[in-house]
């Protein structure tokens, strides 16, 4: 199956699922901090990119589209976490204590971590999606399904929570390297 693209050698299949794939297991680790969750959200939007190529109308737009597609799968991983939470531990703060650096590195991990995790759903997504994968607020908006403002808002009321976040403004209240 190929996609074609006006004046120009048509990918294969194998190359957009790896595209695919590239796009949404970075926001898939950043939002679920769990790399096996991460990789089977990834492979499922890879396998929903690869069926829904011949509705894909402007080849130009296949990363926007299949971001789309990732945060809808990241998002519904989301909600299924949020139904676990009793059951399981949302952060293991063992596995980041040993990947971390240092012991202030796992710190600053574990303390951002979970204030992400206090966000709303929508606006933790909005956030990786800006702060993590650098994409502007019309990228974001355009990931999330939502209008430009709407994303600019969601981001607004995520910074102010994370500066009220008491976790982290410890963490800056406590910086050696800040001077006062």
């Amino acid at each position: 199956m190929t996609l074609s693209i006006p004046n120009a050698a048509a990918p294969s299949a194998d190359v957009l699922a790896r595209r695919a794939g590239a796009i949404a297991l970075p926001i898939a680790v950043a939002a679920l901090r769990d790399r096996e969750r991460a990789a089977d959200v990834a492979q499922d939007v890879v396998v929903d990119v690869l069926r829904g190529l011949p509705r894909l109308r402007d080849p130009a737009a296949f990363d926007a589209w299949a971001r789309r597609i990732a945060v809808r799968h990241v998002s519904r991983a989301l909600r299924g976490r949020a139904l676990r939470r009793d059951r399981e531990r949302p952060l293991d703060d063992d596995a980041l204590a040993d990947v971390a650096d240092g012991h202030d590195a796992a710190l600053v991990r574990m303390s951002v971590a979970r204030a992400l995790d206090a966000l709303p759903r929508r606006q933790r997504l909005a956030v990786i999606l800006r702060y993590v994968h650098d994409l502007s607020d019309a990228d974001v908006a355009d990931a999330l399904g939502c209008r430009v403002g709407t994303a600019a808002s969601l981001l607004s009321r995520a910074r102010a929570t994370l500066r009220d976040d008491p976790g982290l403004r410890g963490l800056i209240d406590h910086d050696p390297g800040r001077t006062p």
